[in-house]
């Protein structure tokens, strides 16, 4: 079930990017959940709890949660890895809350690693609990869920991706993509940067998988 849900995600995911101008995708909550209710084909009756927003503590709620965090990109697949950064950009704090960061940052640091527990374990099992429990800290911590569609992160192979297009695009020979310790010095390479900014959403110029933010809590200053 786990691997046939995220197969559908990723293909999903794929089809919708390339729909949008360059690669950049903007999705709220609300229809992250709606393509995850169509893609796990949870009919009318048992989708309306979530619907009201109400997550029980039970697989149904940890299954549908994994699969829209995973449509947000707030869970990065490839490396395994949170976005906890992403997350609070879906939920509202309260006004005359100056607690909600504190609190919920407590709640994170207590979240169990992404890995499975066993090699025995069903795929993506440890990821789902995670999953949830993040999303848990989130819920009951940050705030409210909100309405709006921020421009989605893209993921590893999606940037991936990009850089490929943009090199072909400017005529940058693909074997600097590979090594990259000469990239800054070819003179296309200005070009190449935008073309990546212009086609990922991203604001500066590190384009690499450290680039991801993978903090385990989110910054009190932003």
């Amino acid at each position: 079930m786990y691997s046939y849900a995220v197969t559908l995600i990723f293909g999903a995911l794929v089809f919708e990017t390339g729909a949008f101008r360059h690669h950049i995708l903007s999705k709220s909550w609300d229809e992250a959940q709606s393509d995850c209710l169509e893609y796990l084909r949870i009919d009318a009756p048992e989708s309306e709890p979530f619907l009201e927003r109400r997550y029980e503590d039970d697989q149904s709620s940890r299954e549908l949660i994994f699969c829209v965090v995973l449509n947000l990109r707030v869970y990065e697949p490839t490396l395994r890895t949170i976005r906890v950064e992403a997350m609070r950009q879906f939920f509202q704090p309260d006004d005359n809350d100056t607690m909600y960061v504190n609190r919920t940052n407590e709640c994170l640091l207590t979240v169990p690693s992404v890995l499975d527990s066993s090699p025995c374990s069903t795929p993506y099992s440890g990821a789902i609990e995670a999953v949830y429990e993040m999303f848990r800290c989130f819920y009951h911590y940050y705030g409210n869920i909100n309405r709006n569609a921020p421009e989605l992160p893209p993921t590893v192979l999606e940037l991936h991706q990009v850089q490929q297009e943009c090199a072909e695009l400017i005529g940058l020979p693909q074997q600097l993509l590979c090594n990259r310790t000469h990239l800054k010095e070819h003179p296309l390479y200005q070009k190449f940067a935008r073309c990546v900014v212009l086609r990922s959403g991203l604001s500066g110029l590190e384009f690499g998988t450290d680039s991801i933010k993978t903090a385990k809590v989110i910054n009190t200053l932003s």
